[in-house]
């Protein structure tokens, strides 16, 4: 019995003592509040604009994770008292502070610019998206249509072109009226409506600028060489037009039609591109552009020849259809090769627009292959920079890069003729 009660004396004074016994851990963690307190001043006052209430428990977690106080406890004697107390982990230094303090601060300012950016980027995205909504609504009722744009999925299997696009289509439309009121709509063809629509009208009005103010010295072959071109650009550019327009048409004979125009419209724009540089470069040697342009009828023969094939313009045989056409386009580099080796220095201006010309169609033709930006970010490029658009824009560019060219020629040989007249006429003045 004795035993039994010294021994209960004993576990209530180890009870005792332990419950007085002093807490060494808790200033560790008060320096450790405190410490959190001062970092949370520090920031604010150094930085306010830039680093939030966030950050600030981030940079306190991560002092408290690695700087914590030590889990040692305190060593007791057998009669309960302490010899040795429990250190806590030393606070650390003002360096890893400042360092620490320093790449937060470059981190977030990092965040907030980013956060920033993003939040006026969706604005705008949010009040242009308004904004393009808005736009169809008025022109949806002035024109009285009352079809909406559809998905992809959803189009016939005769319309369906390129999968990448994935909505914003056109559905089929019953009558041509109902086709010309949809340029004025936004769809996946508005943006190659309009690029040749503006083209061709662009060059109807640079053709009758040419033949005002065309030079009185110009013979009727220079003017006829200036036609042909015309002529071939603004008709592959109507082509389009009309192709783009009437896509959406519900009958796949009328789109097809349509279709074949189009590609018989850029067999027109290469030979009619082809024949006044070849007049002008070899100027003097008319044998030789009857057998460079004897060559290039032929294979705008065949071009438009193969245009007529049913299966022509099948989504699957888009990249058939470019090699044709960019075959066709790079037959020229045989005449401008031997061009150049006959060439008059003061005409390289005019033979590097040419090689400038032929690079923006093949970047065109490559891209329209490809289907290049649609393949990489399938479903954002349904409206606008898809690789359709930017192909009929580098072919307007093109156009006008060959235009200047072509001046560029047609001046030089009209300078050089005038010379060469004036020179004869003081050496039979000098006869007599």
């Amino acid at each position: 019995m004795d035993s039994v009660g010294s021994n209960d004396n004993e576990e209530q004074c180890l009870l005792t003592d332990q419950e007085n016994r002093p807490n060494y851990t808790e200033p560790c963690n008060r320096r450790l509040n405190c410490d959190k307190v001062n970092t949370e001043s520090y920031l604010t006052s150094a930085d306010k604009s830039n680093i939030t209430s966030l950050a600030i428990n981030d940079y306190c977690d991560e002092s408290m994770r690695i700087f914590t106080c030590s889990s040692k406890k305190n060593k007791h004697n057998s009669d309960g008292t302490i010899y040795e107390k429990a250190e806590a982990d030393p606070i650390p230094s003002v360096n890893i502070i400042k360092g620490h303090r320093r790449s937060l601060s470059l981190r977030h300012q990092f965040e907030v610019g980013y956060d920033y950016l993003m939040t006026e980027f969706g604005h705008a995205k949010e009040f242009a998206g308004k904004t393009v909504t808005q736009a169809t609504k008025t022109v949806t009722q002035a024109t009285g249509a009352v079809w909406k744009v559809c998905h992809f999925s959803h189009l016939p299997k005769w319309m369906q072109d390129n999968e990448f696009l994935h909505t914003g289509h056109r559905p089929p439309l019953p009558t041509f009226w109902e086709c010309i009121k949809s340029i004025f709509r936004l769809h996946t063809e508005t943006g190659n409506i309009w690029t040749h629509g503006l083209g061709s009208l662009l060059f109807v009005g640079l053709f009758i600028y040419e033949f005002v103010t065309i030079s009185a010295h110009k013979t009727a072959i220079d003017r006829l060489m200036l036609t042909i071109y015309f002529c071939g650009i603004i008709l592959c550019l109507f082509f389009s037009f009309m192709f783009h327009t009437f896509s959406c048409y519900a009958s796949p004979k009328v789109i097809k039609i349509f279709s074949k125009l189009d590609y018989c419209g850029i067999s027109l724009q290469i030979i009619g591109s082809m024949t006044p540089a070849l007049y002008y470069g070899f100027y003097e040697d008319f044998d030789m552009f009857k057998l460079y342009i004897s060559f290039g009828v032929v294979l705008c023969i065949i071009s438009i020849a193969v245009s007529m094939w049913d299966k022509f313009g099948e989504p699957k045989y888009r990249s058939f259809r470019a090699m044709v056409f960019l075959c066709f386009g790079l037959s020229n580099v045989i005449p401008g090769v031997h061009w150049y080796i006959i060439l008059d220095s003061r005409l390289l201006t005019a033979y590097y627009l040419f090689i400038l010309q032929g690079a923006l169609y093949v970047i065109g033709s490559l891209l329209y292959a490809n289907r290049i930006p649609e393949r990489l970010f399938p479903g954002k490029c349904d409206y606008m920079f898809q690789s359709h658009q930017i192909f009929h824009v580098l072919v307007v560019l093109a156009a006008f890069v060959h235009l200047n060219g072509i001046n560029s020629m047609a001046e030089f040989r009209l300078h050089h003729r005038l010379n060469l007249i004036a020179d004869i006429s003081s050496s039979n003045s000098s006869l007599f």
